[in-house]
């Protein structure tokens, strides 16, 4: 049986945490290097949903250019800029976060979630897979496993701010 945790996070949180890795220093040397495979880079970035009125408001992060951190649809958008550099990239579902699976979603007991949980929590299983709980009642909860952006076209307001050449 699994065991599934919660934790009360905002769409806005759960969408930059599968983005990116969060900044751990602010960096203010800039290069005049491009952003190539193995380039550190830092980005601050704003996400708006166009179709549900909502901006996820601007973040910084750092990535590993290559590594798979990002999305594929945004790293391939990234490719070449210059630290001061802004993009808008528009993605679909195929090259974000995927198109919604109605497969993910399932009724499990109310008794194996915590009984603070809400409807719209994100939580994650013992196996720190994320969900998103959709209904409760009192006999059993309706949780989604697909990522809170799955199925939606997102537009990221993009700034690389600094970008650190492979290390060779």
């Amino acid at each position: 049986m699994k065991r599934f945790y919660t934790m009360t996070l905002t769409v806005a949180f759960a969408a930059c945490a599968f983005l990116s890795s969060p900044l751990q220093a602010q960096t203010t040397e800039t290069s005049a290097d491009p952003i190539t495979d193995g380039s550190k880079v830092t980005l601050e970035m704003t996400i708006t949903v166009p179709n549900e009125h909502l901006v996820i408001p601007p973040h910084k992060s750092e990535y590993t250019h290559g590594a798979r951190e990002l999305i594929p649809g945004l790293e391939h958008a990234l490719v070449g800029m210059h630290a001061g550099e802004k993009k808008r990239v528009e993605l679909d579902a195929d090259h974000a976060f995927g198109q919604y699976d109605a497969q993910k979603k399932m009724t499990v007991p109310r008794g194996q979630l915590p009984e603070t949980i809400q409807v719209g929590d994100v939580g994650s299983t013992s196996e720190n897979q994320p969900f998103t709980v959709l209904s409760l009642s009192n006999d059993s909860a309706v949780i989604d496993f697909n990522h809170p952006l799955a199925g939606k076209l997102i537009v990221l307001d993009v700034r690389v701010l600094d970008v650190k050449r492979p290390q060779t």
